[in-house]
């Protein structure tokens, strides 16, 4: 991972960002669900890493959907006393609880290509903005993971 280089960002337009790569697949089976506000939520992290953590959150949910079911993912941001609470809801297969230890760890997957980093670096980047990642999950109803980031003040920095 490169060295974070946190600024002042608006997290909405970051998860706008990331949500338009995913609204255009081909894959019309789902629907991705944010609803946009004209408050910004300021935080104090890297563009591009954040960017590249929603893509893998949005990626693997779309990709625990199955085919033949039709996919929602649901994504929220609610503020709380000093930080916000993002969550990315998806509606697939879940996790099986035996893998709950291993979801963060490097070089694990449970797919057939891929190196098995993204939960890794989503982990590492969302750390870097001092916040902090879980999930919670059911087998055959679905995922959320939700990250709490600091709100941006600039006093802190």
């Amino acid at each position: 991972m490169p060295v974070s280089e946190n600024k002042k960002i608006d997290l909405s337009e970051v998860l706008i960002t990331a949500i338009g790569l995913f609204k255009e697949s081909p894959d019309n089976n789902i629907e991705i669900r944010y609803t946009e506000s004209e408050k910004r939520y300021f935080i104090n992290a890297d563009n591009t890493q954040m960017l590249r953590a929603f893509n893998n959150l949005l990626k693997n949910a779309i990709q625990a959907i199955p085919s033949d079911k039709k996919g929602i993912i649901d994504i929220s941001i609610l503020e709380e006393k000093n930080s916000y609470l993002i969550k990315i809801t998806d509606n697939g297969i879940g996790i099986n609880k035996d893998l709950y230890p291993k979801i963060f760890s490097p070089n694990f997957t449970t797919k057939t290509s891929g190196m098995g980093l993204g939960l890794a670096m989503v982990k590492s980047i969302v750390e870097s903005a001092s916040g902090s990642i879980w999930f919670q999950s059911e087998e055959g109803v679905g995922t959320t993971f939700s990250i709490r980031i600091p709100i941006y003040n600039i006093e802190e920095i």
